[in-house]
């Protein structure tokens, strides 16, 4: 398997080696739901770049599509763990805020295509969250409550509110630390803007041109106005 190729496995409550195999070709496979990601692209995954176990993605407006993604994502989640949950809800409510916030440069961004693309779909420049994320440190795949992949690694997100310390779980977050994993503690119902996340959290529309919706249909990848892009196809 190429080095420069990871495999993020995710939405799962354990760990089995035989998941991930070597197809005839040299790419990796994995059985489980999973993303693959370019470590020498340096780019972050987004919400934009597919990728989605989905089973049947529905075009919509950009608040229908990032609902279904955020369904999807809580679906994965632990269903016992109401901390992960409202990380992940409170995620999508920061998404959603940021861009909104946004409107007025995002429109001005889009200039004379302000009337074709819908600045709401900036949203989808987003990191995309992997809840129960499985990730390499050493020869282990050890468990994180949630992961981004940033372009230059994993960040992954440790959900606190255990009622005491855990040595095991403190082991398993020094082999992440110890393989280059960036660990960031999130104490129970605190808010995306204070966990002290890299810019890219709060800055996710920078460098972005025009927005580019997560299900990609034929032709222009761009997200468009659906019903222009009917009347067009």
């Amino acid at each position: 398997m190429t080095s420069d190729v990871a495999i993020v496995a995710y939405g799962c409550t354990g760990w089995r080696d035989e998941w991930i195999s070597q197809g005839p070709d040299g790419s990796p496979r994995c059985a489980v739901p999973h993303v693959v990601v370019d470590r020498a692209a340096g780019t972050p995954l987004r919400l934009q770049d597919g990728q989605y176990a989905i089973p049947r993605p529905q075009r919509g407006t950009p608040e229908e599509e990032l609902r279904q993604i955020e369904d999807d994502t809580l679906a994965r989640a632990d269903p016992w763990s109401k901390p992960q949950a409202g990380f992940l809800r409170r995620y999508f409510a920061h998404v959603r805020s940021r861009v909104r916030d946004e409107e007025g440069a995002l429109r001005a961004r889009l200039g004379p295509l302000d009337s074709l693309f819908d600045y709401r779909a900036f949203m989808f420049a987003a990191p995309r969250p992997l809840p129960r994320a499985f990730v390499t440190a050493g020869d282990r795949m050890i468990r994180c409550d949630c992961a981004f992949w940033t372009g230059s690694g994993i960040l992954a997100i440790e959900i606190e509110g255990r009622a005491a310390p855990d040595p095991r779980r403190e082991r398993d977050l020094a082999e992440l630390r110890a393989a280059g994993v960036e660990v960031v503690r999130c104490p129970p119902g605190s808010e995306i803007d204070a966990l002290g996340l890299p810019p890219l959290f709060e800055r996710f529309t920078d460098g972005v041109p025009i927005p580019s919706g997560p299900f990609k249909a034929r032709g222009i990848e761009a997200y468009a106005d659906p019903q222009i892009s009917s009347s067009s196809t």
